[in-house]
């Protein structure tokens, strides 16, 4: 179950991933494009402009990190809340029969045991994904870029 949960969370966050980095990158591509455009009769303060779109484009990449590290943050704290809540709960539930809580919680933990592989194995293809997003957005920026400064 939890398996299934976490693959819902990384549909949804590779989802919003790429769209942010989109946005981000064609913004971004714009801008260069239209400033270059525009700088290409006079030659007069492009370096002050360049210096302010790579300000820009810093800020965006800290941005798009900060992001990620607390959604990644956010998916782990919530994971062990909910195991928390679960153990907790099992705990609470059935707290006058102790041998038959210590024998379901060894089958739960055996079987939370056999599910943390695919557990590690979902979120390293999210995060492989994101990766793979932000890269694809970013070749396609750069793409446009050059495609409309020559």
């Amino acid at each position: 179950m939890l398996v299934l949960l976490l693959k819902s969370v990384t549909f949804v966050v590779v989802t919003l991933w790429s769209l942010l980095t989109r946005l981000i990158f064609n913004t971004i591509a714009y801008t260069i494009v239209l400033l270059l455009q525009g700088l290409k009769g006079s030659g007069e303060g492009s370096l002050g402009i360049f210096q302010q779109v790579a300000d820009g484009i810093r800020g965006c990449f800290e941005f798009i990190l900060q992001i990620t590290i607390s959604s990644i943050n956010s998916i782990i704290s919530n994971v062990f809340d909910i195991l928390k809540e679960s153990i907790t709960g099992s705990v609470a539930a059935s707290g006058s029969v102790a041998a038959e809580l210590a024998e379901k919680l060894k089958t739960s933990l055996k079987e939370s045991l056999k599910q943390v592989p695919q557990l590690f194995e979902e979120l390293s293809n999210m995060m492989s994904e994101m990766v793979k997003e932000l890269w694809d957005n970013y070749k396609g920026a750069v793409g446009y870029v050059t495609e409309n400064v020559a």
